[in-house]
């Protein structure tokens, strides 16, 4: 995932990082880690970044070049992501098995984002994305 496009956004805004992450809620100790890199951003922030600031969340994680599109701007639903991503791994005829063994991790995991139990961590859903041929917008229910 390339940070620097949250620190270009930023930079472009004008912002400071603490302007940012007053308006995301997080603090700015914590922004900074996701500005360089040093912790992945989690979703739901990746998602409220791609809502207040009108920018593509595919465009945020290099999954697409279009940095504005149409989309909604909605927070994330864990039932309807957890779907999607069956439809995605049954789209290309995956079991849980061999999704959890291409994202090196066990299939109990995959039916825990399934079932909407769990959250799907940023870098396994952009892997999912990646290997499903999906977008996060369509993933996030954004488009």
């Amino acid at each position: 995932m390339n940070t620097e496009k949250i620190k270009y956004l930023r930079d472009e805004l004008e912002i400071t990082q603490a302007d940012i992450s007053k308006v995301l809620g997080c603090t700015r100790a914590a922004y900074s880690l996701w500005e360089i890199n040093k912790n992945t951003i989690p979703l739901y922030y990746l998602n409220k970044i791609a809502n207040e600031y009108n920018i593509n969340i595919d465009y945020l994680v290099d999954l697409s070049d279009k940095k504005h599109i149409d989309f909604k701007k909605n927070d994330i639903d864990r039932i309807e992501l957890g779907k999607r991503i069956k439809k995605a791994r049954k789209s290309i005829n995956y079991t849980q098995e061999k999704l959890a063994s291409k994202l090196n991790t066990t299939h109990s995991v995959i039916s825990a984002y399934e079932s909407g139990k769990t959250c799907v961590p940023t870098l396994f859903l952009i892997e999912i994305a990646k290997i499903t041929s999906n977008s996060l917008n369509w993933f996030l229910n954004k488009i």
